[in-house]
């Protein structure tokens, strides 16, 4: 096993070491290729038939790093713009009611949904889901998981390839001061620190980071395991439906930065916001 199979492992490893595989996976990073590697190793890990999954001896792992398994299975894309189309979750979803043929679990690898995948078609693969069959994981990869419906994210256990994330102090410190300041019953803290967004690029990263943040107190609120303390505080004082208007209104946010706004208004709007979602009573 080579070097960036070790750090996928060490990745996935609380999961695989307290053999609770989830049914629905989403892994998020900035390299395409780091994506799909991860994705693939994890196929192999829930294909292989050894007890050192993934052992790539046995016949499952080899015809999987073949790309020749039977009981993993990717969409096709359609069209110019290479997306996935509603016919090809259809498709997928009808396969996932038949029983694996080789192994003990049938995979689904879906690359680059964030990309790929509109809302309307990211709406009809969320009603497997939330009823998925038994003996079945699907893999997602993405980018980024802004562009994943709320819906989607809390169905899925989500894993960031964070070796290759670089994210200064000064943004997650502020980020962090932020989530503090929506869960503190003080208003003030959260106004100090939005403020401090006074530039449309450092509104931008920093929300990016608020966002994963909320996301990972998402993924602990539906029972995945999490060691970061703020996500923890997050879903300890915080409902899952709260948590997801949350991530849903720092997207909008984002995409009001991009607009020519007075970032001073948006600012106070998103205070605002943030108290009346997270303390609405």
């Amino acid at each position: 096993m080579d070097i960036f199979e070790e750090q996928i492992k060490e990745l996935f490893l609380g999961t695989l070491n307290a053999h609770r595989m989830p049914h629905a996976v989403l892994i998020q990073g900035p390299n395409e290729q780091s994506r799909k590697e991860a994705a693939d190793f994890l196929s192999r890990y829930a294909v292989c038939s050894s007890d050192n999954r993934p052992c790539g001896e046995c016949k499952n792992c080899i015809k999987a790093s073949l790309n020749g398994h039977s009981d993993i299975y990717t969409p096709k894309l359609s069209g110019k713009t290479n997306i996935i189309s509603i016919e090809a979750i259809r498709e997928l979803i009808k396969d996932a009611s038949i029983i694996p043929n080789e192994a003990d679990t049938k995979v689904f690898i879906l690359y680059d949904v964030d990309k790929c995948m509109s809302p309307i078609v990211q709406n009809a693969f969320l009603k497997i889901l939330e009823e998925p069959p038994q003996s079945t994981l699907f893999i997602l990869t993405a980018e980024s998981s802004s562009r994943m419906l709320p819906t989607i994210l809390s169905r899925v256990q989500v894993f960031s390839l964070k070796n290759e994330v670089s994210v200064n102090e000064e943004t997650d410190a502020l980020a962090k001061e932020i989530i503090n300041g929506i869960l503190s019953p003080n208003e003030v803290s959260l106004l100090y620190a939005t403020v401090k967004l006074n530039s449309r690029l450092k509104f931008k990263e920093v929300l990016l980071v608020v966002s994963e943040y909320l996301r990972l107190g998402l993924n602990k609120s539906v029972g995945a395991t999490a060691q970061c303390n703020i996500a923890s505080a997050i879903a300890k004082k915080l409902t899952k439906s709260r948590i997801i208007s949350l991530i849903e209104l720092t997207s909008k946010a984002i995409l009001k930065a991009e607009c020519n706004v007075n970032m001073a208004l948006l600012c106070t709007w998103l205070c605002g916001e943030y108290r009346r979602i997270s303390w609405h009573r």
